[in-house]
């Protein structure tokens, strides 16, 4: 688990300092009419890599004191991580080829029906619902698009 704090602390570091190098290009001054492009991206990424730093500090602190400490996954835990990174991935993958709403019934359906167990009755009409809610709020009423995908502008026929 330590190790897996250290790392982690690491990778952020990385793209607190990738960050870094790119609003020093763009410029993290002030300017004449206000902050330049890369101000408040500038300070973000230097907030992210004090704080990471100190949590690489006191990660190898505590791992030289105590050891690796537990295991990052338990006996048997990579399965339950897998019942939910699958299907987070396969809504991403589907919301480029049929868009965001259509993504979304078969994964509310999908996860409520096989992984929770719900009733059929319900899964049905809550992923049916939800997105159906969420397409009139955003695409209707407040005229903001969302993603479409590649064949989602086909299969919405209003």
């Amino acid at each position: 688990m330590r190790k897996a704090d250290i790392i982690v602390a690491l990778g952020l570091m990385l793209v607190g300092f990738i960050v870094l190098a790119d609003t020093i290009r763009l410029g993290f001054g002030w300017g004449m009419s206000g902050p330049e492009a890369g101000f408040f991206p500038f300070y973000m990424g230097l907030g992210i890599v004090i704080c990471t730093f100190f949590i690489v500090l006191r990660g190898l602190k505590t791992y030289k004191k105590e050891g690796a400490g537990k295991r990052l996954v338990a006996e048997g835990g990579l399965t339950q991580i897998l019942w939910v990174l699958i299907p987070a991935a396969g809504m991403v993958l589907l919301t480029e080829l049929i868009g965001l709403h259509f993504a979304t019934v078969l994964y509310l359906g999908f996860y409520m029906g096989v992984v929770g167990k719900m009733h059929w009755f319900k899964v049905i009409l809550i992923s049916l619902l939800i997105p159906s809610a969420t397409y009139i709020v955003f695409d209707k009423l407040f005229l903001i698009p969302l993603p479409e995908g590649l064949w989602g502008k086909y299969l919405i026929p209003f």
